[in-house]
């Protein structure tokens, strides 16, 4: 089987990326107020789709992926819970910092 150059290439630049480059904890802007419903929880539990009130300096109310990062965040919430949460801004992504069910 023959592979082109530039599809050899392709798989070598994706192989020697590196998919989450390093925080510097300087650079990450923290917002407190989230509140909202999970809608749903996606790619292997490390994302959730959460439909949201305005977050007060940083969005207004929309329906918005976040990032869960933690293991702690990922664990604590399920397709359907209220939540009130923390976000966490690098400036390019966005994820749940800390998050709380409510009823």
């Amino acid at each position: 089987m023959k592979y082109s150059p530039l599809l050899l290439l392709s798989f070598i630049l994706v192989a020697c990326s590196d998919p989450q480059p390093p925080i510097n904890p300087e650079s990450v802007r923290v917002f407190e107020g989230g509140v909202g419903k999970v809608r749903e929880i996606v790619a292997d539990g490390n994302l959730a789709v959460v439909v949201h009130d305005e977050i007060p300096g940083f969005m207004t109310a929309m329906t918005m992926t976040f990032g869960l990062r933690e293991d702690s965040v990922r664990h604590a919430i399920s397709t359907g819970d209220s939540i009130s949460f923390q976000v966490s801004f690098d400036g390019i992504d966005a994820w749940i910092s800390r998050v709380k069910v409510i009823h």
